[in-house]
């Protein structure tokens, strides 16, 4: 009797909570991510339901157990322990001190009350629900119609998720038929505006750390930079990532457009495609690695490939301006073959690459991370000294053979540290710090950013007077005690920072409402190169000298998107074979 209970229990466990929670999470990653096959939706239904599913079984079997083997009272604690286990994180975990909304509170205690507070309000509207559920549930069950109602919701869901692709892989289908109507890719005409761009990208930098370095006199460049040129906020659009944010960074396109919307991609057996986004704070990312140890699912981080739309340094290549790269984020791999010989391109994971290289595995193919291939003879014994260190020694000395009109740095230091370290960075929000770990854990941070401010010197002496350096991120940081793996956190969207100086470029003006878009639009116009005109962003034309801009109108074109991939990056899609490192490196950020 009690071995059938058990069963019964388990498997209402199941249907609950794979039909309920898994069916409709479906629906939302198919959506999310714009799978356009119903074969692959009803893959990402059939993994979402698995996993749910066993989930709930399990929950269901322990409700039966602290119900003391009475099945009625096990479903109602199994429908409230699943239910608690899955919204009371989902509100909770990772709550930064920014997003409580009377206010930041002034410590942890503060904090901690509002999380416990928020966690009863959920945790009763979860019981109010499970009781009306359980209590529905058994008026069902009691006509006989449970499982008819559990296999006439499954056979909804298999119609929904059938029909899906019609709807979420519309808008790719339009932007292929858009390219298919317009085979010939649109003719970009540059105009001399007189200057080189150079791009320094420093994931996720915050003037909360920086403007009280600048106030003690500690950041020379970044001051001077200041009273040279404009500075401010830039804002983020919330509830995306660094992968999504440095995508419409340097294509000017909402995610939407470019169609990131994670760091990577979960791949199902059976799958046409490359996968589903997973969605944050609904477990299906934790879950996908236990898909994935079993072997019926892959996880690949995205990369040029993954990009719908052409990054920045791909269309000053096409119209035919020398570029140099190094590290453009996920999107720099492959390494773009450039057009012009005094042209460079280091590739994202070029230091990865080298490791495993020195270890004797992965791919041997050096082209993919470097252009011109000598390259990495040249460089590689700068790639020991960790991201930041290597990529700005790189750049300096490339620069002294010659500039290139169009310069990208990407490093994703600043971020690994604020993760690591914002607890001695802001110890007030944190139970426990002792001066001496908050004076020696917010050294190594300072430390980090007074070696930015000598390479932005560095930098500045080395190029010439009509460069505009633009010093920018994707988003700032808040703090956070409730997230076990990470101190700071920036789901919400706090600003990043934004720096301009050189050429026309204001002095001494304070920025105010930029967003991440706007860099975009205001790389092409200073480059000459006309501002596409489905960017939703702006160019800042307030932070530049008007006369430049009366001799310099903004010139339009409809769209890049008619570009396509560029004929210099290989055309089979060849892995990096860094995943598992990538897949590491954002767990250990808190991002998986």
């Amino acid at each position: 009797m009690r071995v059938r209970d058990l069963r019964s229990s388990c498997l209402a466990g199941f249907l609950y909570s794979a039909l309920l929670y898994g069916g409709v999470l479906s629906i939302v990653h198919v959506i999310h991510s714009g799978l356009g096959s119903t074969r692959d939706a009803l893959l990402t239904f059939a993994a979402l339901g698995l996993m749910y599913g066993l989930w709930g079984a399990a929950t269901f079997g322990v409700g039966w157990l602290l119900a003391r083997f009475r099945l009625e009272r096990g479903l109602f604690l199994g429908v409230l322990l699943f239910n608690l286990m899955f919204w009371v994180p989902y509100w909770v975990y990772g709550l930064t001190y920014d997003e409580v909304p009377f206010g930041r509170p002034s410590g942890p205690g503060g904090m901690l009350a509002y999380a416990v507070g928020l966690a009863f309000v959920v945790a009763v509207a979860v019981a109010v629900v499970s009781r009306f559920l359980v209590r529905a549930f058994e008026a069902v069950g009691g006509r006989g119609w449970l499982m008819k109602a559990a296999g006439a919701c499954f056979v909804a869901l298999l119609a929904i998720h059938a029909a899906a692709p019609l709807y979420a892989g519309k808008e790719r289908m339009g932007m292929v038929r858009e390219a298919e109507a317009s085979p010939r890719p649109p003719q970009i005409r540059v105009e001399d505006t007189g200057l080189e761009v150079v791009l320094v990208g420093l994931d996720g930098a915050d003037w909360q750390v920086l403007q009280p370095m600048i106030d003690r006199g500690e950041l020379p460049a970044f001051a001077a930079m200041m009273r040279r040129g404009v500075s401010g906020e830039l804002r983020p659009f919330p509830h995306a990532n660094s992968s999504g944010l440095w995508a419409s960074i340097y294509t000017g396109a909402l995610p939407s457009r470019h169609g990131i919307k994670d760091f990577y991609r979960v791949r199902v057996a059976g799958m046409g495609s490359d996968g589903f986004y997973p969605v944050h704070q609904v477990y299906t990312k934790e879950m996908a690695g236990l898909l994935e140890k079993v072997g019926l699912a892959r996880r690949a981080t995205v990369s040029r490939y993954s990009l719908d739309a052409p990054p920045i340094w791909e269309i000053a290549d096409r119209a035919g301006m020398s570029i140099g790269v190094v590290d453009g984020y996920f999107y720099s791999f492959p390494a773009l073959k450039p057009s012009r010989p005094e042209s460079f391109f280091l590739a994202y994971g070029l230091d990865g690459f080298n490791a495993q290289l020195g270890r004797g595995g992965g791919v041997r193919d050096a082209s993919l991370f470097a252009q011109p291939v000598r390259l990495f003879r040249r460089v590689r014994s700068l790639l020991e000294r960790g991201d930041f260190y290597w990529q700005s020694a790189t750049l300096l000395d490339l620069l002294k053979e010659g500039q290139p009109r169009f310069v990208n740095l990407y490093t994703h230091q600043p971020d690994v540290y604020y993760h690591w370290y914002w607890k001695w960075l802001q110890p007030r929000y944190y139970p426990g710090v002792t001066p001496e770990a908050a004076a020696e854990n917010a050294g190594k941070v300072r430390t980090l950013h007074r070696d930015f401010d000598g390479f932005l010197a560095e930098l500045r002496e080395q190029v010439g007077p009509d460069t505009v350096i633009i010093v920018a991120s994707d988003h700032g940081h808040s703090p956070t005690i409730l997230q076990t793996d990470s101190y700071s956190q920036h789901w919400h969207g706090p600003p990043g920072i934004l720096l301009m100086d050189g050429g026309p470029v204001k002095k001494g003006l304070a920025l105010r409402g930029s967003h991440v878009l706007d860099v975009f639009p205001t790389l092409c116009y200073l480059l000459g190169l006309p501002v596409p005109e489905d960017a939703p962003g702006k160019v800042l034309l307030h932070a530049l000298d008007q006369e430049f801009v009366r001799r310099h109108p903004v010139r339009t074109i409809p769209s890049y998107q008619g570009l396509g991939m560029s004929p210099g990056i290989p055309g089979v899609r060849t892995g990096s074979g860094l995943d598992e490192a990538e897949l590491e490196k954002l767990r250990s950020l808190g991002y998986l």
